[in-house]
């Protein structure tokens, strides 16, 4: 199965998201946007794993989370990987909460290592993917508009659990199915 681990995103956020992504649009850029259920903070992309490592994961998870208490949260900055001039990948970086997530993803990344999963090989980039760019068509309306936009973010939520996340390909887009969701059980 094709799984990642990720912190899930509030309603509200998601609904917020969803206004940036059609302010956004209306640069009529060929942009796949992410769909606002799926809209999602990765901690870790696995790949494929098997049904052992899911449940290796799993635990995994269970021991990070009972050292970690529930936190705030808060998405802020617009950008674009490489960059706003060349989009590629259209984002929103995190802003409050931030550290507690390079924190916990480093903290995964070790765990992954000592389950023999995939090591990522870029640095952990705190950020919720709001669309992948599929080519250059409108591409200078689109870099104006990521240049130009001023969006006023959600308020900071309280994240009270990591979860790990199915990921099943197909012709309409992903779909995902949470594996399971592990509640943040420590004291700070």
């Amino acid at each position: 199965m094709r799984a990642f681990i990720a912190i899930a995103l509030p309603a509200e956020v998601r609904e917020a998201l969803e206004r940036l992504q059609q302010d956004l649009a209306a640069s009529r850029a060929d942009v796949k946007w992410v769909e606002p259920p799926n809209l999602h903070v990765t901690m870790k992309f696995l790949g494929e794993i098997t049904e052992d490592q899911r449940r290796a994961v799993e635990a995994m998870l269970r021991r990070l989370a009972e050292r970690e208490a529930p936190f705030l949260l808060g998405v802020q900055t617009l950008g674009a990987f490489p960059s706003a001039a060349a989009p590629r990948v259209i984002w929103v970086g995190l802003a409050e909460g931030r550290e507690r997530v390079q924190r916990m993803a480093e903290a995964i990344e070790r765990g992954g290592a000592a389950l023999a999963l995939v090591k990522e090989n870029r640095p952990f980039a705190a950020h919720v993917t709001i669309g992948r760019v599929r080519s250059g068509s409108h591409r200078q309306q689109l870099t104006r508009r990521l240049q130009e936009t001023v969006w006023q973010p959600p308020a900071p939520w309280r994240v009270t659990s990591l979860a790990l996340f199915q990921s099943v390909l197909g012709p309409g887009g992903p779909r995902y199915t949470v594996l399971a969701d592990v509640p943040l059980s420590g004291r700070g």
